[in-house]
């Protein structure tokens, strides 16, 4: 999970479920981008598949405290929270950001396999060609008649 940043909520004065405001200062810390998905929960925050959160859109404020989140009561509802609690916030990864980040390690994965199967197939064919070179040298020796003898 990102790094998350705890926060203390705080009611919005015009309510609107699913959007929270923080102030511009806390996005750089989120890793967020106005507009972004948010997922917040209680604090402290385990962040495994049991752990209740609920995912808002952020919106940067400057006229909003730097300690502060402000939710509809409808979110802080569903949170299990209340005015004045912490809670931690993290910017919501997509699914194509996860899609992305574990195609490019898969990919990492492939490509040093693929430089290290190609060292070992280098090195095997510099041994074959080395015990090569020495057998036809061997051969070559054994064929070719000598000055005295007669040639064939």
């Amino acid at each position: 999970m990102e790094e998350s940043v705890t926060l203390k909520v705080k009611v919005r004065t015009f309510p609107s479920k699913g959007r929270a405001r923080v102030n511009e200062t806390v996005m750089p810390l989120l890793a967020a981008k106005e507009g972004e998905a948010l997922l917040i929960t209680k604090y402290p925050a385990v962040w495994d598949e049991k752990t209740k959160t609920v995912s808002v859109t952020g919106y940067a404020d400057n006229m909003v405290d730097k300690s502060v989140i402000m939710l509809s009561p409808e979110d802080i509802a569903a949170l299990g929270v209340a005015e004045g609690d912490p809670v931690s916030v993290v910017r919501k990864v997509t699914w194509t950001e996860k899609v992305m980040k574990g195609a490019t390690k898969t990919g990492d994965t492939v490509k040093e396999g693929a430089v290290k199967a190609g060292q070992a197939v280098k090195e095997g064919a510099v041994k074959a060609g080395h015990t090569v070179e020495k057998g036809a040298k061997d051969v070559a020796g054994k064929v070719t008649p000598k000055k005295e003898e007669k040639e064939l």
